[in-house]
C-alpha cells in the first residue's frame, strides 16, 4: 500500500461474535483531473469567495453552525456536540447483517478498499474473504461514513475486500418515469440476428487500461497552446448524423466490423498522448511564469493581459498561413 494513503474511516468489521479491526480507504482518485479556478480577467488574480450574512457582511468560519430550515426563513441549529450524542454503533462498526447473491447495479455508489488493521486482525479477515469467495455471496452491513449512515456491500477483490456504499431505495428514481413511453413489442428477427453478430464480433474481456479520457487530453492540449500564447484551433464543423434505414445501418456496421477486425488502435495512441500531456504542461507552465509568480493570462479576450497575447497569436497565425497552404498544395 502506498505510504501516502490515509484511511477514510477506521473501526471494526463484525460478523456474529467475530470482531476484526479494519480500515477503509477510498478506492478511486481524481488527482489527475484538470481543475479550473475563477479568475478576475482584468487583474489575472484568482477570485476568492467570502462567507457573508445579509445586513451584516463578511463573517468568520468559526461563527457558522449547521442549521435545518423547518419553516421558510426559520432554522433550528445543530452543533457538533449534538451530533456526538447520536453516536450509533455503526459509527465505529460495520455489522454484517446478511449475505446476498447479487445487488442491482443501480444501488452501487462509491467503492472503498476494506483492509485489516494489523496482523492480529488479518487471520479473521482472510477467513471472511475466503468464505465469501467460496460461497459467491456478498456481505451486507451498515456504517456511518462522511456524516451519513450508508449500506455497504462487501465482496472479495484481489487479495482483499472491496466495500461499495449503496444508495437507499428512496434515493432511486422509478424507471417508469423515464421508460414508460418505450414500446415493449418484439423486434424484427433479421435485425436482431445482425445486431447479435455485431455484439459477438465486438465482445472481449473488459480492459479498462485501453480507454482514456479524450476530453481531458484535449483540455490539456488547449492549456499547452494557451501557455505558448497561441489561440486554439477553430472547432471543426460537425456534420449532422444521417438517419438511415435500420437494416442498412446494421449491414454497414457489420461490414465495417469485418473489415477492421474489431481493433482499437486509436485508443492506445490517444492514451500515450494523454500520459505525455501532464509532463508537457508542467514544463511549459514553468516557462510561462512571470517574475511575481503569477502566470500570464493567455486568453483570447478583449482587455486585460489577454489582449497582447491574442494580438501576438493572430500575427503568428497570419504569418504561418501561406506556408501551410504551400505545404498542403
Amino acid at each position: 500500500m502506498a505510504a501516502a494513503a490515509r484511511p477514510y474511516w477506521t473501526g471494526f468489521l463484525k460478523l456474529s461474535l467475530v470482531t476484526i479491526s479494519v480500515r477503509l480507504y477510498t478506492a478511486t482518485t481524481e488527482r489527475e483531473r484538470i481543475r479550473f479556478h475563477q479568475i478576475h480577467e482584468p487583474s489575472g488574480e484568482r477570485v476568492r469567495q467570502q462567507l457573508t450574512v445579509p445586513g451584516i457582511g463578511p463573517v468568520e468560519r468559526d461563527e457558522i453552525v449547521k442549521g435545518y430550515e423547518y419553516e421558510k426563513g426559520r432554522y433550528v441549529t445543530v452543533d457538533p456536540d449534538d451530533l456526538k450524542r447520536l453516536r450509533l454503533e455503526t459509527t465505529d462498526t460495520i455489522d454484517i447483517t446478511e449475505f446476498v447473491d447479487n445487488v442491482d447495479p443501480i444501488y452501487f455508489d462509491s467503492p472503498y478498499y476494506l483492509v485489516p488493521d494489523g496482523s492480529v486482525a488479518e487471520e479473521g479477515y482472510r477467513v471472511i474473504r475466503e468464505a465469501l469467495r467460496k460461497t459467491g455471496k456478498i456481505a451486507i452491513g451498515q456504517v456511518v461514513i462522511g456524516g451519513q449512515e450508508r449500506i455497504v456491500a462487501m465482496q472479495p477483490y484481489d487479495k482483499g475486500l472491496l466495500a461499495n456504499s449503496l444508495r437507499y431505495e428512496d434515493e432511486i428514481r422509478k424507471p417508469d418515469e423515464f421508460f414508460s413511453s418505450i414500446a415493449a413489442d418484439s423486434v424484427d428477427e433479421d435485425e436482431l440476428a445482425m445486431m447479435e453478430q455485431i455484439i459477438a464480433r465486438k465482445s472481449r474481456k473488459f480492459e479498462p487500461g485501453k480507454f482514456f479520457d479524450h476530453y481531458q487530453a484535449a483540455v490539456r492540449e488547449l492549456i499547452d497552446k494557451k501557455l505558448e500564447g497561441k489561440l486554439p484551433d477553430k472547432a471543426p464543423e460537425r456534420k449532422p448524423a444521417q438517419v438511415i434505414n435500420l437494416m442498412d445501418a446494421l449491414k454497414r456496421s457489420l461490414a465495417e466490423e469485418e473489415k477492421s477486425g474489431g481493433s482499437t488502435p486509436r485508443r492506445a495512441a490517444g492514451r500515450a498522448e494523454a500520459e505525455a500531456a501532464p509532463a508537457k504542461s508542467a514544463a511549459r507552465g514553468k516557462k510561462a511564469a512571470t517574475p511575481n509568480g503569477q502566470r500570464n493570462l493567455l486568453l483570447p479576450v478583449e482587455g486585460g493581459r489577454g489582449r497582447a497575447a491574442q494580438g501576438k497569436a493572430e500575427r503568428e497565425s497570419s504569418a504561418e498561413a501561406p506556408k501551410r497552404r504551400r505545404k498542403a498544395s
